[in-house]
């Protein structure tokens, strides 16, 4: 253990330099890692909220088609922008994170 531990069991104390720059170093962490958790949780919110519209929308396209399979297919090419659309915007927050 003492390898992963650089300062061993003699840890600074939070009134030298090497203390209060670890202390520092360790609020930066806690931050970072506080703030990439709810990014996390932002994009789990979006991409439960965009699977649940993306089926309202294909329950609709259905129901007014009503089986006549050509305003099928010409609804379908709505719906598929759409998906288009959805899939863009998802992979540029992930890109931005």
């Amino acid at each position: 253990m003492n390898q992963l531990d650089p300062y061993g069991s003699n840890l600074p104390s939070m009134l030298t330099p090497g203390g209060r720059a670890l202390a520092r170093d360790l609020s930066a962490v806690r931050r970072a890692t506080s703030v990439g958790l709810a990014k996390g949780d932002g994009l789990a919110a979006f991409t439960d909220q965009a699977m649940g519209n993306l089926t309202a929308l294909d329950r609709q396209r259905r129901l007014l088609a009503r089986g006549d399979e050509t305003l099928n297919n010409l609804l379908m090419e709505v719906e598929v922008g759409y998906v288009l659309c959805l899939v863009g915007e998802q992979r540029s927050m992930y890109r931005r994170y």
